[in-house]
C-alpha cells in the first residue's frame, strides 16, 4: 500500500491525527485518560449534579418531580399512546409485537432487525457468529475491533445496542404487563454489572455509546412512573448515563477526525440528548452545546446540497435522518432551534430517499454500505421499508406526512404525538432527477424507474460501483445491488460484495474501479464525468455518463427510458496498446428466477410480470448464468446484515484489443426495441435514435432532431 496514495486520498490532517492517535494507544495515554475506576454514587450526586444532593432519596424525589419534556409524557403509564397504537395496527399486528417482546423475554434477540438469536446465558461479549469471547477485563484501547479469529465485532456490540428496549416498551403499551419492564431493568442491571467502566468491547466505539443510551433513555422515560423503577435503578441509569456522555465527549475527535462519517452525527446527538433532558447535570450545558455546534457543523458537511449523502449508502442516510428526527423534535419539545439552513438541507436528504424510493414496498435500491441499522425501531414494517423513518421525519420538518395512513404511522406516532396522525399529506411525487454533488441519476417511468451512478469522489469510497445501474418496476428490483454481507469476513466475499464484480456495470481485466487498501479503504479514488442527462418530448430520458476507473480505457454508458423500454449501452474505448483484454458486463437480477431462451435473451420471472433481457448488438461474447456460485464468487446478494442469498447473475465475457459497444434491452417486449448496426439506428417503439462512432464526445447525434 502506497503510502502517499493515502495521505493524497484521505488527507494530511486526517493522517496526522491516524498517526498520533495510533501513538497515544500503544503508548498507554488512551488508557490514561480513560480511567477504569467507577463512580460512587455519592460521588455522582455531590460532583457531577449543578444542586448538590446529600443523600439518594433527596435527589431521587427531586427526578421523580422534575418534568422533562420528551417524546411522551412521563406519566406513560396512563398516556393515550395506546389507544392509538390499538387503532394503527390490526390484531395480527399487535400479535406480532406481543410475540417479539415474548421472545426477548426468554432471551430470543432480534439482531440487525432481522436474525433471531436464542441466547442461554446473557453474555454482552459474546459474538454469537464466531462463537468467540472478547476479554471483559482488558481496557478498550487494547482490544483489537477487526480480528479474523473473532469474526465480526458488530455481532456483538448489536446486542449492547439494547435496540430491543424499544419492543418492550411498545408491547407494554399495548398489553400493560409488568413483565416487560421487569425485562427491561434486569437486562439494564446485568449490563453494568458485566461491563465495568472502561473496560471490554463495548466502551469502544462512541456511536455504539450514544445508540445504547437513547434506548436506555427511552425505556426510563417510558416506566419512570412504574413500581420496578427503583431508586437504585434510577441512579445506576443516569450515573452510567453521565459516564457514557463524559467518554463520548472526551473521545469525539476520533469520530470528528478520524471516522469522519454518520458516527460524528450519532455521537453529537448523544451529547445533545442529555445535555437537553438532563440539564441537572454539571456538564450538561456543555454536552447540549457542543452536540448542536457539530450537529448543525456536520449535517451541512456530510449531506450535500444536493440532497445526497456522502457515505454513499442508502442505509447510512437513514440512519442520519432517524439522528435528527430524534434531536430536532427534541429541541422542539424544549424550546430550542436549528438554523434554517440545516433544516432545508435535510429536506432535500429526505427527499433524495424518498425520489429513489419504491412506491409499492417502500424499499430503496440496496445501494452502499448496510450493516442493518435501524436505531430506534418503532413500528413493525419490514427493515427494507424506509416509509417509517421518512414519514417522521418529514413532520418534525414541516407538520406535514410524506404518505397516506398506514403501518408506518407507528413510527410518527411515538416521535411527534396523537396529532400528528391527523396532519396533512404532502403533495410530493417522484419525479427524475439529478443529484450531480453525490453523482446519482434517477429516471422515472410509469410503474418503473432506475437510479445510475456517475460522480467523482470527494470523500471516501465504500464500493467500487461507478455507472452502476439499480433498476425497479411495481415492487421488484429487476437488476438489484448486492449489499453488504459483512464487515469482517473472508477476503473473497469482502471483494465479491464491495468490488465491481457484483454490480451492474463493466469490469476490465477482472480488476475493481479502485484500488483496494484495506476492509473500509480504497485508493485511487474513481473520477467520472456526466455528459447528459435530459429530458426529450414524448417523455424519452436519457442518461450518459463515463468514469475512468480503468485508466487508459474509458467506459461510457447511456441508458435511455421511452415508454416502459430500458436501453443501456455501453462503450470502452481509449488506448488499448495492440493488446486483448478482457471484458465483463454483470447484470445482478433481485427477481425470482431468470431463464435464457434464445442465444441472446433472457427471461427474467417475477411474482407480477415477466420482463426480458436481451443483447441487441456485441462483439463476440461468451455468456454465463450463475447463482450461489462458489467458484468464481458469483450470483449472492445480501438485504440484511449478516446474511446472503443466491440470485441470478448474467456475465456477458468478451475478449478485444478495440473499442467496443454493448446495447442491453429490458423490456417486457423487446419487438419494440430494433437496432441497425449498418446505420447504427437504435429504434424504441416509433423513435429513432442515431448513434455516433464509439469514442466521440458523445454516443448521440443529433437526438434532438431525431425524436
Amino acid at each position: 500500500m502506497s503510502k502517499f496514495q493515502i495521505v493524497r486520498n484521505m488527507g494530511m490532517s486526517w493522517t496526522l491525527f491516524r498517526i498520533r492517535y495510533e501513538f497515544d494507544k500503544r503508548m498507554g495515554r488512551l488508557e490514561k485518560n480513560f480511567p477504569t475506576k467507577n463512580i460512587t454514587n455519592q460521588t455522582f450526586l455531590n460532583k457531577c449534579m449543578i444542586e448538590k444532593f446529600e443523600r439518594e432519596e433527596e435527589f431521587y424525589k427531586f427526578f421523580t418531580e422534575y418534568k422533562g419534556n420528551f417524546f411522551f409524557p412521563e406519566s406513560s403509564l396512563f398516556s393515550p399512546l395506546s389507544e392509538e397504537l390499538l387503532g394503527i395496527y390490526p390484531s395480527n399486528n399487535i400479535e406480532i409485537i406481543i410475540k417479539e417482546a415474548e421472545d426477548i423475554c426468554n432471551n430470543k434477540f432480534k439482531m440487525f432487525n432481522r436474525l433471531k438469536v436464542p441466547l442461554n446465558n446473557i453474555d454482552w461479549h459474546y459474538n454469537p457468529s464466531s462463537m468467540k469471547k472478547y476479554p471483559e477485563d482488558k481496557h478498550w484501547a487494547k482490544i483489537p475491533d477487526l480480528n479474523k479469529e473473532m469474526g465480526d465485532i458488530k455481532f456483538t456490540w448489536e446486542f449492547s445496542r439494547f435496540s430491543f428496549v424499544y419492543n418492550l416498551v411498545r408491547a407494554f403499551f399495548l398489553t400493560k404487563n409488568d413483565k416487560y419492564v421487569i425485562k427491561f431493568w434486569e437486562l439494564f442491571e446485568d449490563w453494568i454489572a458485566k461491563n465495568p467502566i472502561e473496560l471490554g468491547i463495548n466502551y469502544k466505539c462512541g456511536q455504539e455509546m450514544s445508540l445504547r443510551l437513547m434506548a436506555w433513555i427511552f425505556g426510563l422515560y417510558s416506566f419512570s412512573c412504574h413500581k420496578e423503577t427503583s431508586m437504585d435503578r434510577l441512579i445506576a441509569m443516569l450515573k452510567i448515563i453521565y459516564q457514557h456522555v463524559d467518554h463520548i465527549d472526551k473521545h469525539f475527535n476520533f469520530a470528528l477526525k478520524s471516522v469522519k462519517n454518520n458516527h460524528a452525527i450519532s455521537e453529537a446527538a448523544g451529547m445533545y440528548t442529555v445535555g437537553t433532558l438532563l440539564p441537572f447535570f454539571i456538564k450538561s450545558k456543555k454536552w447540549r452545546e457542543k452536540g448542536k455546534k457539530y450537529l448543525e457543523q456536520e449535517g451541512l458537511r456530510q449531506i450535500y446540497e444536493d440532497g445526497s449523502y456522502l457515505q454513499h449508502s442508502m442505509n447510512y442516510q437513514r440512519l442520519v435522518i432517524q439522528n435528527y428526527t430524534w434531536v430536532l423534535q427534541l429541541a422542539k419539545l424544549n424550546g430550542d432551534s436549528f438554523s434554517e439552513e440545516l433544516i432545508i438541507r435535510l429536506k432535500k436528504c429526505v427527499k433524495f430517499l424518498y425520489n429513489n424510493q419504491d412506491k409499492k414496498t417502500g424499499y430503496l435500491p440496496n445501494y452502499g454500505m448496510n450493516d442493518g441499522a435501524l436505531i430506534h425501531p418503532l413500528s413493525s414494517n419490514d427493515y427494507l421499508d424506509y416509509r417509517p423513518q421518512l414519514n417522521a421525519a418529514w413532520h418534525v420538518l414541516t407538520r406535514r406526512r410524506l404518505y397516506q395512513s398506514g403501518l408506518h404511522d407507528e413510527n410518527l406516532l411515538w416521535i411527534c404525538g396523537e396529532e400528528a396522525l391527523n396532519s396533512p399529506v404532502e403533495d410530493c411525487y417522484r419525479k427524475s432527477q439529478d443529484y450531480p454533488v453525490g453523482g446519482y441519476y434517477t429516471i422515472q417511468g410509469e410503474g418503473s424507474f432506475g437510479l445510475v451512478r456517475c460522480g467523482t469522489y470527494k470523500d471516501r469510497p465504500n464500493q467500487a460501483d461507478m455507472l452502476h445501474l439499480d433498476l425497479w418496476s411495481n415492487g421488484e428490483n429487476i437488476l438489484t445491488d448486492a449489499g453488504t454481507f459483512s464487515y469482517n469476513t473472508d477476503e473473497e466475499w469482502l471483494k465479491y460484495f464491495n468490488g465491481t464484480s457484483s454490480h451492474n456495470t463493466i469490469m476490465i481485466n477482472n480488476k475493481d474501479q479502485m484500488e483496494k487498501a484495506s476492509r473500509f479503504m480504497w485508493l485511487n479514488w474513481t473520477k467520472s464525468k456526466l455528459i447528459s442527462f435530459n429530458q426529450y418530448e414524448g417523455g424519452m430520458m436519457i442518461f450518459e455518463g463515463e468514469h475512468y476507473g480503468y485508466k487508459p480505457l474509458t467506459h461510457r454508458r447511456g441508458v435511455i427510458h421511452y415508454e416502459g423500454q430500458w436501453v443501456i449501452i455501453d462503450d470502452v474505448f481509449g488506448d488499448f496498446s495492440h493488446e486483448k483484454q478482457s471484458f465483463s458486463l454483470s447484470w445482478l437480477f433481485g427477481v425470482r428466477d431468470v431463464a435464457k431462451v434464445e442465444a441472446n435473451e433472457w427471461i427474467l420471472g417475477t411474482n407480477t410480470e415477466k420482463w426480458n433481457l436481451s443483447i441487441i448488438e456485441s462483439p463476440s461474447y461468451k455468456d454465463r448464468l450463475y447463482k450461489g456460485s462458489i467458484e468464481p464468487t458469483k450470483g449472492w446478494r445480501s438485504r440484511y446484515y449478516g446474511e446472503k442469498e443466491p440470485v441470478s447473475q448474467l456475465n456477458i465475457n468478451m475478449k478485444e484489443n478495440k473499442k467496443i459497444r454493448i446495447i442491453t434491452v429490458l423490456s417486457k417486449d423487446n419487438d419494440l426495441v430494433k437496432y441497425d448496426s449498418k446505420s447504427k439506428s437504435l429504434k424504441i417503439r416509433n423513435k429513432s435514435i442515431v448513434l455516433r462512432e464509439i469514442g466521440l464526445d458523445s454516443m448521440f447525434r443529433g437526438v434532438e432532431n431525431s425524436l
